[in-house]
C-alpha cells in the first residue's frame, strides 16, 4: 500500500514537473497559424503608418514655419521636392528656429505631386501666393490597396491634411 501511494505520488510529481510534446507540439502550431494570418497584416499596417506620419509631421512642420513667421514678424518658407527631382528627390526643407537647414527624407513614401515647390509665410501667417497649396503624399499598402494623404495650405494660412485610398 505505502509503494502504491509512492508511484502516485511520483506520477503525479512527474506530470506537474513540465509540459508534454504534444501540449508544446500544439502551442508552435497555434504561434504559427497566427504568425501566417497576422504577418501580412502588420506589415500592411506600417506601411499605412508610415504615409499617414509622413503627412503629420509634413502638416506640423509647416504649422510651425507658419507661427514662426508670425512670432518673429519674418517670411519662414518651407521646400518640398518631389519623387522625381533631380538632386534631392523625395524630401522637404526649412529653417529651424535657431537658423539651421532641416532637411526631411522619406522613406517608403512619395511625395507624389505638389502645386508649387515652396510654401512661404508673411509675417502675417498668410502665403505669398493666392492659390491653395496642395502636397500628395503616398503609398501602396499591397497589391489591392494604396493610401494617400493631401495636405493643404490655404493662402490665408490654414493646413490640413486628408486621407483617402487608391488602387496601384
Amino acid at each position: 500500500m505505502e509503494t502504491r501511494r509512492r508511484e502516485a505520488r511520483m506520477d503525479r510529481d512527474r506530470r506537474a514537473a513540465g509540459y508534454s510534446l504534444s501540449e508544446i507540439l500544439v502551442v508552435i502550431a497555434l504561434i504559427g497559424i497566427f504568425v501566417l494570418f497576422a504577418g501580412p497584416a502588420l506589415a500592411d499596417a506600417f506601411k499605412s503608418y508610415k504615409v499617414r506620419a509622413a503627412a503629420n509631421n509634413l502638416t506640423t512642420d509647416i504649422r510651425a514655419q507658419r507661427y514662426l513667421a508670425v512670432t518673429n514678424r519674418a517670411t519662414r518658407t518651407i521646400t518640398i521636392n518631389r519623387v522625381d527631382h533631380s538632386t534631392a528627390p523625395n524630401q522637404y526643407s526649412y529653417l529651424n528656429p535657431l537658423g539651421r537647414t532641416m532637411t526631411v527624407k522619406l522613406d517608403g513614401v512619395e511625395i507624389e505631386n505638389t502645386s508649387d515647390t515652396s510654401v512661404a509665410f508673411t509675417n502675417r501667417g498668410s502665403t505669398t501666393v493666392t492659390a491653395t497649396l496642395n502636397v500628395i503624399f503616398s503609398t501602396a499598402i499591397n497589391s489591392e490597396r494604396g493610401d494617400r494623404y493631401t495636405v493643404s495650405v490655404t493662402p490665408t494660412g490654414q493646413v490640413s491634411a486628408v486621407y483617402s485610398t487608391y488602387t496601384p
